[in-house]
């Protein structure tokens, strides 16, 4: 069984990620390390962090962007998987870390992303948004084509992240980026709704836009270069060359 690495981006996250790290601490599957990205948390993040255990790596706020902090986390593990969860999105089951580790028996399975159960804090427009990004969907599906996936509840190979370190220049949708690129390279990425968290924002109306005006831009990019793809590339015959996925 591969060993995995658990990285959590979080600031000021106090409220969620004490049950967050204990639900990961409850896991079935059992190899695995966390390591907790901090982007200077005033409350008592830090100090939960630590006492469950858990690696604490700081970031710098002024130099923080989200594929920065993720990049930064993934350096300090060591896991052949690699497993991206935010702060408050919660484990539903002790077999969401098996569940996500389960969807990389698909052949050039690149990353597998888990379903998103809406806490009682999302909004109407949280709720519309999570069912047309299909994270609240209950079916599984591998995805040759279209760039969904979801560093919120997000599993990728180490392998295929050296080759392709997440954007750190992006604001948002660093995740869409990531998987669109693979894509182009002839790897699959699966949703399997059996690695649930419990996970919404809660926020305001107008954070809510902020955050999207950040995140469409990018988005929408991935899913043009979906519908132009063409051949592929010279680098997806080099990435094919030094081996074929595990079965």
């Amino acid at each position: 069984m591969p060993r995995v690495s658990v990285v959590i981006r979080a600031k000021n996250e106090a409220r969620y990620i004490g049950e967050t790290l204990t639900a990961i601490q409850g896991q079935r599957y059992r190899d695995f390390e966390v390591i907790v990205v901090d982007s200077g948390s005033t409350d008592s993040t830090p100090e939960i962090t630590l006492q469950s255990g858990a690696r604490l790596v700081p970031i710098d706020p002024k130099q923080f962007t989200y594929g920065r902090a993720l990049n930064l986390g993934i350096r300090e593990s060591c896991g052949d998987l690699l497993v991206s969860l935010s702060a408050h999105a919660t484990p539903e089951n002790p077999d969401w870390l098996g569940s996500l580790v389960s969807g990389f028996q698909y052949a050039r399975a690149a990353a597998v992303y888990g379903r998103h159960i809406p806490r009682g804090n999302a909004s109407l427009f949280e709720l519309l948004g999570m069912h047309l990004s299909g994270v609240t969907s209950k079916e599984r599906r591998v995805q040759m084509d279209r760039a969904r996936f979801s560093n919120a509840n997000g599993a990728f190979r180490r392998d295929l992240w050296k080759m392709v370190p997440f954007d750190e220049e992006l604001r948002g949708a660093e995740d869409i980026n990531w998987a669109r690129q693979m894509q182009h390279l002839g790897y699959v990425i699966v949703y399997e709704p059996r690695a649930a968290v419990y996970h919404s924002h809660g926020e305001p109306l107008m954070k809510l836009i902020r955050r999207q005006l950040h995140d469409q831009p990018v988005i929408l990019q991935a899913y043009i270069a979906s519908l132009l793809s063409g051949q592929p590339t010279k680098r997806a015959a080099e990435v094919r060359r030094r081996g074929s996925m595990a079965k």
